[in-house]
């Protein structure tokens, strides 16, 4: 969890680094969006499209496409740089977006760089939070604003989850689309024996309501952005950043991300209301522990 205001960052857990999955979608998409609004190029409907896609409706083929218009992950890197978040780049993948890592502190200050940053052209940032407001219900989950608590503001959230089945080695066995498959025997034994890529898959599945029996490891991200009330300017005030990996099933894993987030989202109407005491700092131990 990140004040933006103070620069505090409280954090705990598993230090990881994980990876980060769909999570690193907002990024591209503000490198795209930094790169046309800096160089006065218009971006066409089919690249608005994409943008859109990607973010709100977390759609994988458009990835690609967007990467190649910022020189592919090498030119993320560069933006990584540029946003003061250079640790990133050690742990980006050299081909494949999703596999590329980081830790849940280097996800906040990734996530607060986006929300803060002078090197993000405001217009490019203006789009973005659109994109981010325009994310479905289906993929929104970790720390969204209690009811009825800080009126007017806004969590900004993306999400991404991966489900990786383990070999009877141990071996993670790259996931592959369990839709194209009409009985579970012949998808478990492609999972096996297939290494290969495949894309992220949001939502429930057959896949991951398998996972706690079959030892299938579930990946569960989310990065989300507070912004203060129109009233207060809509400014950007805390990014809060969970990212676990376990053998709970999809749904259980969700729940866990939603209890985490519950837990730091009241701690944070609390410090807004000037309650701030030990009570929310134990909250977020048990959180974040």
């Amino acid at each position: 969890m990140y004040d933006l205001r103070t620069g505090s960052i409280w954090s705990g857990g598993h230090t990881g680094p994980f990876a980060l999955h769909s999570v690193i979608k907002p990024p591209i998409a503000w490198a795209v969006l930094s790169d046309a609004y800096e160089a006065g190029r218009p971006l066409t409907k089919v690249h608005r499209d994409s943008l859109f896609y990607m973010v709100a409706l977390s759609f994988n083929p458009d990835v690609s496409t967007l990467l190649s218009m910022i020189g592919g992950l090498q030119g993320l890197n560069d933006f990584y740089q540029r946003w003061g978040v250079p640790e990133l780049i050690e742990l980006s993948h050299r081909s494949r977006w999703g596999a590329s890592r980081a830790q849940p502190v280097h996800l906040a200050r990734l996530f607060a760089a986006l929300a803060m940053s002078e090197t993000v052209p405001d217009l490019a940032r203006e789009h973005g939070f659109d994109l981010l407001r325009a994310v479905v219900d289906g993929h929104r989950w970790g720390a969204t604003i209690p009811e009825q608590s800080l009126p007017g503001w806004e969590s900004l959230i993306k999400t991404g989850n991966f489900t990786l089945p383990e070999s009877a080695g141990g071996d993670a066995v790259a996931k592959i689309d369990p839709h194209d498959y009409l009985d579970r025997h012949t998808l478990l034994s492609d999972l096996y024996d297939v290494p290969t890529e495949a894309r992220d898959d949001e939502g429930d599945t057959p896949l991951k309501q398998l996972a706690s029996r079959d030892r299938v490891l579930v990946r569960m991200n989310s990065a989300a952005i507070w912004l203060t009330a129109p009233s207060q300017g809509s400014q950007p005030r805390y990014v809060v950043a969970i990212m676990q990996e376990s053998f709970y099933t999809w749904v259980g894993s969700r729940k866990l991300q939603d209890f985490i987030g519950a837990i730091l989202a009241d701690a944070i109407v609390l410090r807004e209301a000037g309650q701030w005491s030990d009570a929310p700092s134990h909250c977020i131990k048990r959180a974040l522990s």
